[in-house]
């Protein structure tokens, strides 16, 4: 069994999905089970999981009305986003109020998140849904399984494609419209009785509309991605794998200032490149696994006719062993160390972090799950941290589960925080929090479920950037600095879903977010109120159709003000015209809002696309 994602989430982490029912089949909890595996290894049931999981497989992927990872995702309960323009500009994604600095993004089991960026985080801003054949959302700290910065949960996304049974799959799509974007991609996939392989190679193209609201001048985006896996059975015990990507990006952007400055223009060149080789043993009861990841991300931003780069690599050593002497317990034990570097030019900074890890998956009856799991992380500038978790998911009946999470976590301060030449202080210390979160679930029969989660995390230390000031009043700069006291994000997160017929299937979540630093201030762009309405169908002649509402309120932002609410709607139709191959049309903002979801900066008006995918 292929283990690559054995890293991603442990079993402390999982919880059955609540993935928007425009996406869902039948929703059962018999024999459902997760894809990518626990720590412990083997897949679990998901009913027999503590914490949050939101998953979203190929087809619910494919059949979304959404273009891009970030707006997909951000239908899902507890999670928002901000753009700083149309495809390829700056995005943040945020889950349960925190943003992406929180936030571990692995693709195909490789962490993508940039160490030159201003925190070590994940821009999503181009990343579409071309390639991706599986969404995980972790919710909650998971510090105690990933070390520093995944306080507030996990993205995982996988891109392989592996078949089911022994042959080979040529699968792409082709899809064009509104801005004059383009975007395509093809797959090769193959499966063996030893092994299989997975190469995607996708491109988009777009011209794009203005970032700026007050703006008039498109900003465009065009990149170029691939994506590989394998997996080789040497022999019946032992297991080679491998898992690449590679890409090349530029996409316009503007300034906050405005629209450019004629006749230069403002765009950002990226090259990423990727790639996570790995080992596997497997004994019986006890298993090993090893890899070895390299990521490098080279960007350049030219701004007014100059341009400045920003390099950030990170090269990691994995190991992880799991003894699984029966059905009531599993051990699972681990070390990493991780080098991460940035270089901008005129300022550069390297770390060394090591950390070791134990988790133990308890079942004392067959209605009760309990997981904990213990990190110590030795960070080369701040020391040792020890975070944990505790989570237990308990089945009351066979419709009814509860659940609850106690988790610490800690964020040291990121590279640049720390160097930069303008804005870096060298003084800061790492950020500690604490996180709670209560949930039940009930279904009705396999027709319907109801669910609802309570969170709440508390962060001290919290790291903001602070503007500053002459005696005048004038801005002279600005830097990063400690805000003393306990910061505070808490909620509730409210979701359902009842399918009326074979047909015909109604869904819908809310989520209430306060959250504040510990002066008072509210965490910027965070909604207080979202909600998620949606309607799915599935006829028999092939046709499939999924429309959602989403509607945003309460959002603060800088400078005291607070921006306007919205209401987007996104549809999509699909028609399969035979086995193998299907049509489909996607609008977004179907009637045209005009809204921003980053101050001053434009979303984009009605998008309509048109598609065809293939299955060969």
């Amino acid at each position: 069994m292929n283990r690559m994602n054995r890293l991603l989430i442990s079993a402390s982490t999982l919880a059955l999905t609540t993935a928007p029912a425009a996406f869902a089949e039948d929703i059962i909890w018999l024999d459902a089970i997760t894809v990518s595996a626990s720590k412990s290894g083997d897949p679990i049931e998901l009913e027999r999981t503590g914490a949050t999981v939101e998953v979203l497989d190929q087809e619910q992927i494919e059949r979304a009305p959404e273009t891009t990872v970030i707006d997909t995702l951000s239908k899902l309960p507890g999670v928002s986003s901000s753009s700083n323009g149309g495809l390829g500009s700056s995005s943040t994604l945020r889950i349960r109020g925190l943003d992406g600095k929180y936030i571990k993004v692995l693709v195909d089991g490789i962490d993508v998140t940039d160490p030159s960026s201003t925190q070590i985080q994940y821009n999503f801003g181009g990343l579409t849904t071309t390639g991706i054949t599986r969404l995980e959302l972790l919710k909650g700290s998971s510090s105690s399984l990933y070390g520093s910065s995944a306080v507030a949960g996990v993205v995982s996304i996988g891109t392989s494609a592996q078949p089911v049974e022994n042959g080979t799959q040529i699968s792409g799509f082709v899809e064009g419209g509104t801005f004059d974007t383009w975007r395509g991609a093809a797959t090769i996939a193959s499966r063996s009785d030893r092994g299989g392989l997975s190469f995607t190679i996708g491109r988009v193209i777009t011209d794009g509309f203005s970032s700026r609201a007050a703006g008039d001048e498109p900003d465009g985006y065009q990149a170029t991605q691939l994506n590989f896996t394998a997996d080789y059975a040497v022999t019946d015990v032992l297991t080679f794998g491998v898992a690449a990507l590679a890409l090349d990006s530029q996409g316009d952007f503007d300034e906050f200032g405005g629209d450019g400055t004629p006749p230069f223009d403002e765009y950002n060149t990226t090259e990423t490149r990727a790639i996570r080789a790995y080992a596997e043993l497997d004994l019986g009861a006890f298993d090993h696994t090893i890899s070895g990841t390299f990521f490098k991300n080279d960007r350049v931003s030219s701004s007014n006719g100059f341009d400045t780069p920003f390099l950030g690599e990170r090269r990691r050593f994995d190991y992880l062993g799991t003894y699984d002497p029966s059905d009531i317990v599993t051990y699972s034990f681990g070390f990493d160390w991780q080098n991460e570097s940035y270089d901008s030019g005129a300022d550069n900074g390297e770390v060394d972090t090591a950390g070791a890890f134990a988790e133990i998956l308890y079942a004392p009856t067959t209605d009760l799950d309990l997981s904990g799991s213990l990190r110590l992380d030795d960070h080369e500038n701040f020391g040792t941290h020890v975070t944990g978790r505790l989570a237990a998911a308990y089945r009351v009946s066979d419709q009814t589960i509860l659940r609850a999470v106690a988790a610490t976590g800690f964020r040291a301060p990121s590279l640049y925080e720390l160097h930069n030449s303008f804005y870096g202080n060298q003084n800061l210390d790492p950020e500690e929090s604490l996180s709670f979160e209560l949930g039940a679930e009930h279904q009705f029969g396999g027709v319907g479920f109801v669910k609802a989660t309570a969170f709440y995390t508390e962060i001290d230390n919290l790291i903001q950037f602070a503007s500053l000031f002459d005696n005048m009043g004038n801005w002279i700069g600005g830097q990063y600095q400690q805000v003393t006291g306990t910061s505070v994000s808490k909620g509730i997160e409210l979701s359902a879903q009842y399918d009326f017929s074979e047909e015909f299937s109604l869904y819908g979540n809310y989520t209430y977010t306060d959250a504040e630093d510990a002066t008072g201030a509210r965490l910027l762009r965070v909604p207080g109120h979202d909600v998620v309405v949606g309607l799915s169908t599935q006829f028999a002649n092939g046709l499939t159709g999924d429309l959602n509402v989403q509607y945003i309120a309460d959002r603060p932002d800088e400078f005291g003000t607070v921006m306007g609410d919205y209401t987007v709607v996104n549809a999509a139709l699909n028609f399969a015209v035979t086995d193998t191959a299907a049509v489909y049309v996607r609008v977004e903002n179907l009637f045209d809002e005009t809204y921003e979801t980053s101050a001053g900066y434009n979303a984009s008006g009605r998008a309509l696309f048109a598609g065809l995918r293939a299955r060969f």
